[in-house]
């Protein structure tokens, strides 16, 4: 069972602010904050807010992926189902731009999506 994070604001207040930090952000932050606002399981688990998630006084929200990626590896977020770690693994890894999906082409960037499309089965 998810466990659901004791925030300020609670899990509502995370997810708002999450929203509001991609505004105007990069596309690969945006891109991982997105999948992991759509797939509605890290922002309200506590050990995932506690880890590296932040807020400020001002009411701003923002994930430290590499402090995402430090807790991932040492298995902080290991009570997690294969499903939940894969997709957290892949939004630690569009956040920090391990890929270098800024610098990429937009032929390499085409054959990429399409890549990964095809390995979700999306495009059958």
């Amino acid at each position: 069972m998810t466990r659901q994070v004791r925030a300020i604001g609670g899990p509502a207040a995370v997810v708002a602010g999450l929203h509001r930090w991609i505004d105007g952000h990069d596309a690969h932050v945006q891109a991982a904050v997105w999948l992991l606002l759509a797939h509605e399981v890290w922002p309200r688990r506590t050990e995932f807010v506690a880890a590296c998630v932040n807020h400020s006084p001002d009411g701003g929200w923002w994930i430290d992926f590499r402090a995402a990626r430090i807790a991932f590896d040492n298995g902080r977020f290991d009570a997690a189902s294969s499903t939940e770690l894969a997709v957290l693994d892949l939004a630690i890894t569009l956040g920090t731009d391990r890929f270098r999906f800024r610098a990429m082409g937009p032929g390499n960037a085409r054959a990429v999506a399409t890549a990964v499309a095809h390995a979700v089965g999306a495009d059958r």
